[in-house]
């Protein structure tokens, strides 16, 4: 009887290869899309040949410039122009933050805004990943990637929108969530409050916490961005934008590129899309009632006391996302932020494994792919004559749908996300290492 052969083999190392060949693309890919970027949001702006429109960072420079002559920083704003709006429409204490850029010249304005938006994006993009992923994971490759890939990102560097700043303070109060520092969570939040009205749901995550101090220090905080701005200011426009602006910014607009609950349903009504029709209480109605809803469904999947950080990230994650969908406006660029729920969906598959957390994972593909690939080929595609061309075709009411595509995915992202959090699942790893 032959002896049995008991050397044992090798075991294949193809899963490690494939690992390690995944990552070096990745790598590479990050060199490709950095190098890229530097060429056109640093060394072109400086060498003056940035081909970005910047119209709404105009906005900003003309509210600097009227404020510096002497006149509000809505002197500009008409908000019966066009579904759009024009002018500056921020609170007065984001007056103030854009008052020193009357100090430059346009074209040093327009840089400095520029890299100051890169910066703040890339700067909140690596606090988040290294907050929410595995340190195993290449945090940093990703956090760049949706820094200067993600096509919402990307927006704002083109078009000089303000989302960068919003997003690094929701960045690192969500840093402090996860962490379970309450106070600066609260100051965070304010702050973001005070430069932009949307971060004002975010008190719902306080209150459902039972974080007394943090909801003090966020109404604390709001309260002083409204006290700065009156004394920098004067009282005058902290009323205009109280009594001109903020009913405009309330007033439901179904323009394809907004994005919000508000706008799904205007679509869905063809109301106020291409140019502005009288309001429909009973649009108005159900925007509100849609919007309490999404904040409520919110509280319930926030649960107060301990609980894993993974879970954390994706409470802070799933009411960033009602934050975008509740409110009547939500621009495209706006879901810069949905950076946050993804890394935080990323964050709970990781520690559930995919195979508990197949629904979370097939709504963050979702997303990516009709945020990061669908959404921008519309938006190349798409001008203002087609779309009156389109309105007048007979297909138009189901055109108008398909352009609540991407609301009706990051809506699916909230609703698989507050089911995995309402169902325990067992995590397979402790909190990312500390940023």
């Amino acid at each position: 009887m032959q002896q049995a052969n008991t050397i044992a083999r090798p075991a294949p190392r193809r899963p490690v290869l494939r690992l390690r060949h995944g990552r070096l693309l990745l790598r590479a890919a990050t060199v490709a899309v950095v190098a890229v970027s530097l060429w056109m949001f640093v060394v072109a702006p400086l060498t003056g040949h940035f081909t970005g429109l910047f119209e709404d960072f105009r906005a900003y420079i003309g509210a600097a410039r009227d404020m510096a002559a002497g006149h509000s920083p809505y002197h500009s704003f008409d908000g019966s122009a066009s579904v759009v709006m024009t002018g500056f429409d921020y609170p007065p204490f984001a007056a103030v933050l854009v008052r020193p850029l009357a100090l430059l010249s346009d074209q040093a304005a327009m840089t400095t805004w520029l890299l100051m938006s890169l910066g703040c994006t890339v700067a909140g993009a690596l606090v988040v990943v290294r907050t929410a992923l595995p340190a195993s994971w290449p945090r940093t490759e990703l956090a760049l990637l949706g820094a200067l890939a993600f096509s919402p990102v990307t927006y704002n560097y083109w078009h000089g929108q303000m989302n960068p700043v919003i997003f690094l303070l929701l960045a690192l109060a969500f840093r402090s969530w996860v962490r379970g520092r309450e106070l600066s969570t609260g100051v965070l939040l304010g702050l973001a409050a005070g430069i932009k009205l949307a971060p004002v749901v975010l008190i719902v995550l306080l209150l459902r916490r039972r974080w007394w101090r943090g909801t003090a220090a966020m109404a604390l905080t709001g309260l002083a961005t409204v006290a700065v701005a009156a004394l920098a200011l004067g009282t005058g426009p902290v009323r205009a934008f109280v009594t001109d602006v903020l009913p405009s910014l309330t007033r439901e607009t179904g323009w394809i590129y907004n994005q919000s609950l508000s706008a799904l349903l205007s679509r869905a009504a063809d109301h106020s899309v291409l140019a502005i029709q009288p309001a429909l209480p009973v649009l108005h109605d159900l925007s509100l009632l849609g919007s309490a809803v999404l904040l409520g469904v919110v509280a319930w999947a926030v649960r107060p006391g301990r609980r894993d950080p993974a879970e954390r990230g994706a409470e802070f994650g799933a009411a960033v996302t009602a934050m975008l969908l509740a409110g009547t406006i939500a621009w495209f660029p706006h879901f810069t932020h949905l950076l946050i729920p993804l890394a935080a969906a990323a964050g709970l598959v990781a520690a559930r494994g995919w195979r508990v957390e197949r629904g979370l994972l097939a709504g963050l593909v979702a997303v990516l792919l009709v945020f990061g690939v669908v959404a921008p080929l519309v938006i190349s595609s798409i001008d203002m004559a087609s779309l009156r061309a389109l309105q007048a075709g007979p297909s138009w009411w189901v055109a108008l749908q398909a352009f609540s595509l991407p609301a009706l995915s990051a809506l699916a992202l909230l609703v698989v996300t507050v089911r995995s959090l309402r169902r325990r699942g067992p995590s397979r790893i402790a909190a990312p290492a500390a940023a």
